[in-house]
């Protein structure tokens, strides 16, 4: 696992999809700048309750 602290949250929002559905969506995403100074989105999956790195493509 490859872990950096966190310099500066940038932005935060929440996504809720799907709620009407089996499988809804809830999602805490954070803007960061990493200590190295690189941008990056990390999010917060609530349903699951884990943590996840939001991948370019």
């Amino acid at each position: 696992m490859n872990r950096q602290a966190v310099a500066l949250l940038r932005e935060e929002w929440h996504v809720v999809e799907r709620w009407w559905t089996e499988e809804p969506v809830r999602r805490r995403y954070f803007e960061v700048v990493l200590e190295g100074g690189q941008n990056t989105i990390v999010f917060r999956d609530e349903e699951r309750g884990a943590w996840f790195t939001q991948r370019g493509a």
